[in-house]
């Protein structure tokens, strides 16, 4: 059976039932085999007892004392110790002088013969009791020694000797061991049915799969976990982290060993996740900060049975996001640029056919020329701007404002070198873009619409600029402007400044306005250099 339990191709809950029943067998045979001892040692201390107490009281009887002592003793002696030895249940009960001469004995025509002489009576001889095992004439028995006192007590006379057949002990034996057989074989057959009913759970809870089936899961999905570009952290309710893989320890500098069995806490301080484990939902797309580092994360909650049993969080540095994201970004505001220039050429062109069509030639060279100056004028402002993905957005947002009929003017002292720490290219656009959309909605209403714009590197940040012509801002409404929700536009999300000031936070900037004189609203933002 132990080679069985290593064959490969075994199923798991064969293998479970077998080792049950060759542990229980095992078990069962062991414990058969000491209670047969401890059942042995109890009957046979039983019966030696027995047969002493027996001799014992043979031993202070008067009628065998005296019987001794006289002309005949076996006369008296030999009923004596029939009817005793009848009454008791003893193999035999004899009696004896100082001689080891037989006055008592189960064979009648051996009283009056001495004693076997290769047992050893010294002890009793010498007026010891004891209790010993022995084959005289009779078969093997448990024997019992006691001397017999004259009455006055003054001296020893004889001995007794009770016995029991070792063959009626075992018998004893075999009759109490078989009913705590009975016993063992119930346990056994329940045990049995325990078995089978354990290798059936363990079967159910590994949803049916075999041990190598489990192992290759388990090698598969770590190889997964490594695969992927993106941390992932598992939890249990307690929020202790029950996995992690090498992403997630290199994300967030820490050791994945040395990681396993911590409070998530410890590792991802601004965590969501005992929201995902109160509320058994989700939340998507998260950015947190760590460190140095933001990364961007979606916690979801593990269920099992309708309960939750954990949450598994993955993230990844917003960093390599925003590069790939960029390189998406950088061709749409490309084509965003290209379809208000193709827009603002295509009505220079049918500016200047009409006039040639008309014969005004030389106001049609003119106006050429001009706007070949103004487009080269704008490119010449914007030369300071060295990150191309703000370059582009400045220039479509130049066309698009032209198209609108809003004057927009780009401050001339305009320059970026470079973007602060942790800031890419896509928060810049997503702040710029939203105060000048937002710009642009305000003077709506506005007679004289008018946008300028201002970015500017300094020593130890950056400032971007945005004011707009519109109606100046309530008080009551600034105090909660920069929250989702909060427009006064009939139709605006009220999400543009909270998205705004949400980025900001994330980067350690901030924002502030003011209302101009006599009307419009100055937008300022500031991005420390020295942290993202």
């Amino acid at each position: 059976m132990i080679g069985l339990l290593f064959e490969k191709n075994m199923k798991l809950r064969t293998k479970i039932l077998l080792l049950s029943l060759a542990t229980m067998c095992l078990t069962l045979a062991l414990v058969g085999v000491l209670v047969y001892n401890l059942v042995s040692d109890h009957v046979q201390t039983s019966v030696g007892n027995r047969a002493l107490a027996i001799a014992r009281v043979v031993a202070r009887v008067p009628t065998v004392q005296e019987a001794i002592m006289s002309d005949n003793p076996s006369a008296v002696l030999q009923p004596f110790a029939e009817r005793w030895r009848e009454a008791t249940g003893a193999a035999f009960i004899i009696i004896s002088n100082m001689q080891e001469v037989r006055l008592s004995y189960p064979v009648p025509s051996m009283v009056g013969t001495p004693m076997a002489p290769w047992i050893d009576r010294e002890p009793v001889l010498r007026g010891e009791e004891y209790v010993y095992i022995a084959q005289g004439n009779l078969a093997p028995s448990l024997r019992a020694n006691a001397p017999i006192y004259a009455p006055d007590g003054s001296r020893q006379i004889g001995f007794v000797s009770v016995g029991f057949y070792l063959d009626d002990i075992y018998t004893i034996t075999r009759k109490t061991v078989e009913k705590l057989l009975v016993v063992l074989v119930v346990a056994a057959a329940v045990s049995s049915v325990g078995a089978g009913l354990l290798a059936r759970n363990v079967k159910q809870a590994t949803f049916g799969l075999e041990p190598r089936e489990i192992a290759t899961i388990l090698k598969e999905r770590e190889a997964t976990l490594e695969a992927i570009r993106e941390g992932v952290i598992a939890v249990d309710t307690q929020k202790i982290i029950r996995v992690i893989n090498n992403e997630a320890a290199r994300i967030l500098g820490v050791d994945a060993d040395a990681s396993r069995g911590l409070l998530i806490d410890q590792v991802l301080p601004d965590n969501r996740l005992a929201d995902v484990l109160r509320e058994a939902r989700p939340i998507q797309d998260e950015e947190q900060r760590v460190g140095e580092i933001i990364i961007m994360a979606n916690s979801v909650p593990i269920v099992v049975d309708g309960k939750v049993v954990g949450a598994v969080i993955s993230f990844r540095d917003r960093t390599e996001i925003n590069r790939l994201a960029e390189e998406l970004t950088g061709v749409h505001r490309l084509v965003d640029v290209l379809r208000a220039q193709a827009h603002e050429f295509k009505n220079k062109l049918h500016t200047i056919a009409g006039l040639i069509q008309l014969g005004r030639y030389d106001e049609a060279v003119n106006f050429a020329i001009d706007s070949q100056l103004s487009q080269q004028g704008l490119f010449t402002q914007l030369a300071q701007i060295k990150d191309a993905v703000i370059y582009g957005l400045l220039v479509g947002k130049t066309s698009q404002m032209k198209e609108q009929g809003i004057e927009f003017t780009i401050d001339p002292d305009a320059s970026l070198e470079q973007l602060p720490v942790n800031v890419a290219s896509g928060d810049i656009v997503l702040i710029l873009g939203n105060l000048l959309q937002n710009a642009v909605e305000a003077l709506a209403a506005s007679s004289h619409k008018a946008v300028w714009v201002s970015i500017r590197q300094q020593a130890d940040k950056l400032m971007i600029i945005v004011r707009n012509s519109g109606p100046t801002i309530d008080e009551t409404l600034a105090a909660h402007m920069y929250k989702r929700g909060v427009t006064t536009k009939p139709t605006g999300s009220g999400l543009g400044l909270a998205l705004v000031a949400e980025k900001l936070k994330l980067v350690g900037g901030a924002i502030t306005h003011r209302n101009l004189e006599p009307t419009g609203v100055e937008f300022t933002v500031v991005i420390p250099y020295g942290r993202g």
